[in-house]
């Protein structure tokens, strides 16, 4: 399970009802009948880097659910490789799913939110955001300006009544950490070392973080990243 499941899980767990995007047609169907909870699920395709299809997507679930109380933005991808070898199509695939993407749902979902009153976004960013890794620039880069993302909108809405929050989690027991050490780039005991908790997070950690985050309980946060990671940004030693 990866960690935008997760969340989508926990939050259909306690009443919440669901709209899951991705790419993927077929993927987004059966992270559905994973979560369960069906009749409250609606599942859509939708390629971020295109704002027509934000567009779209915003319109059918305001249709089909009237209002959008909460919305993750955790739509990523990941090209490794030496900087001076990434090419301008990994480049600009990285940017455009997960800063553009990240900014125009922002934006388009925002709007409804602003009229309300009332809102939170969530945007997943990374440890990378703050801690660079050599094989990952553009992964970096966008993360962290992802963070700075979260400040600028957080600051902008705040006296509307919508909160932009953010989650930088560590190192969590995902299929794309698992393809990480399985190509060779980290090995489990290598992050278990890094990490001073000795240990991969888990995806349930980052979800319980989410769900703590959009409520009330979270009220006076925003323009905030919340750093779910074990210790990993805090500790300088390696």
């Amino acid at each position: 399970m990866g960690i935008g499941e997760a969340i989508a899980k926990i939050f259909a767990e306690h009443g919440a009802n669901l709209v899951l995007l991705s790419r993927d047609a077929g993927r987004i169907e059966a992270a559905r009948g994973r979560i369960g909870y069906t009749e409250r699920t609606l599942a859509l395709s939708c390629d971020v880097s295109h704002r027509e299809e934000i567009d779209r997507v915003i319109s059918l679930t305001l249709h089909h659910f009237d209002r959008i109380d909460v919305w993750v933005n955790n739509a990523g991808v990941e090209h490794n490789g030496p900087a001076e070898g990434l090419s301008r199509r990994d480049w600009d695939e990285t940017l455009g799913v997960m800063i553009s993407g990240t900014f125009f749902c922002s934006q388009a979902v925002a709007r409804p939110m602003l009229a309300r009153g009332k809102g939170v976004i969530i945007n997943l960013a990374s440890v990378n955001a703050f801690n660079a890794i050599e094989g990952r620039v553009a992964y970096c880069t966008a993360k962290a300006a992802i963070v700075m993302l979260t400040q600028a909108l957080g600051v902008e809405w705040a006296k509307r009544g919508v909160r932009v929050v953010g989650i930088a989690p560590g190192v969590v027991r995902t299929d794309l950490v698992e393809r990480i050490m399985a190509e060779g780039w980290a090995s489990e005991p290598l992050y278990e070392r890094r990490t001073p908790m000795h240990r991969l997070g888990k995806v349930e950690e980052i979800a319980e973080a989410a769900l703590f985050l959009a409520s009330d309980r979270a009220r006076y946060i925003t323009a905030e990243t919340l750093r779910v990671d074990g210790g990993w940004s805090a500790y300088q030693l390696f």
